[in-house]
């Protein structure tokens, strides 16, 4: 009698056992697709850190990030539900909630906007005016190419005729070659972040007429998502974002350790390429002005303003819709 007690009650421990072990074990991690706006490189350098360093697997989250590139529209890969999250611009999502497509930015990577038109420095081209019968290199010769929208809106705000000067087509894009082969004295919607250190390491010193500077002060790498997404998931959206601005804050700090991580997800990326880069877009990040990833609601209706007066949206829509700084630290 005593060992079928003992017996029965030994069933039950192991039970009991298997039963605590279930209730304790972790729930299983949330999985989130995030499409990039571009090809890897340290400009996500925040993502990679908090994949890395486990930034992610605290939060509970497994995060998988997809390469873009010049066919890869980030906004249709959110909308037909290949990722949850994007990076995209500013104008972007306006336009798309124009077109009845909601979409929402819950951070941004460059609270600075980076484009410039850029010059070697020799040259002494230092601000618009100095652009006056000068050969600008953009990208369609009618101004007619979306890329050309910060050019437009520059010779808006500084009161520039277009036949002040002459355009020529960019086909270059490394560093001030163009320049250099006499094909003009400019060029125009450059990063002031890579083609400052493609530049650099030509032995070239240039110089940067900033958009943001003359009008143009828009968010060229949001983070986004459906509104459907952030209504329904607000707990693993604001887990994600804090994961991932910790990986840029960590970047921030350890900009050569974290520039290596790059090579980890396309290893023919040039180590001190991306370590230069690194340096030099981190004033963009962090601009000590608000937390890293938060918006300015002055830069959304700068940008809202731009599309409406280039026929680019036919009417004002109501921002707060497009954007929230809820899920970045305060």
């Amino acid at each position: 009698m005593k060992a079928k007690y003992f017996y029965t009650a030994g069933i039950l421990m192991i039970v009991l056992a298997l039963f605590l072990s279930a209730c304790s074990a972790p729930a299983p991690a949330d999985k989130v697709t995030v499409q990039l706006s571009w090809f890897h490189g340290v400009e996500y350098a925040g993502f990679y850190t908090a994949i890395e360093k486990g930034y992610y697997a605290e939060e509970n989250i497994e995060v998988t990030l997809n390469p873009g590139g010049p066919d890869i529209n980030p906004v249709d890969e959110v909308q037909n539900g290949n990722a949850q999250l994007g990076i995209t611009s500013g104008d972007s999502i306006i336009i798309a909630k124009t077109n009845q497509q909601d979409f929402v930015a819950v951070a941004t990577i460059f609270k600075e906007n980076p484009l410039a038109i850029t010059s070697l420095a020799g040259d002494n081209i230092q601000k618009p005016d100095d652009l006056i019968g000068k050969t600008v290199g953009v990208y369609s010769l009618d101004l007619s190419n979306f890329f050309d929208l910060p050019f437009l809106a520059l010779l808006s705000r500084t009161g520039l005729e277009r036949d002040s000067m002459q355009y020529a087509l960019i086909e270059d894009f490394q560093g001030a070659n163009e320049i250099k082969a006499g094909h003009m004295d400019a060029m125009s919607g450059m990063f002031a972040t890579d083609q400052q250190v493609m530049a650099q390491d030509a032995g070239d010193e240039l110089n940067f007429i900033y958009y943001k500077d003359y009008g143009y002060d828009v968010y060229i790498n949001t983070i986004f998502a459906t509104d459907e997404f952030v209504s329904g998931n607000s707990d693993l959206v604001s887990r994600l974002i804090r994961a991932t601005m910790k990986g840029y804050q960590y970047a921030i700090e350890h900009p050569e350790e974290v520039a290596a991580l790059a090579l980890t997800y396309d290893e023919a990326l040039d180590l001190n390429y991306q370590q230069e880069v690194m340096k030099v877009q981190i004033p963009f990040i962090d601009t000590g002005d608000g937390a890293l990833g938060s918006m300015n609601e002055s830069i959304w209706k700068n940008t809202q303003d731009i599309l409406l007066e280039f026929n680019l949206i036919s009417a004002p829509i109501d921002l707060s819709s497009i954007y929230t700084n809820q899920f970045v630290a305060p």
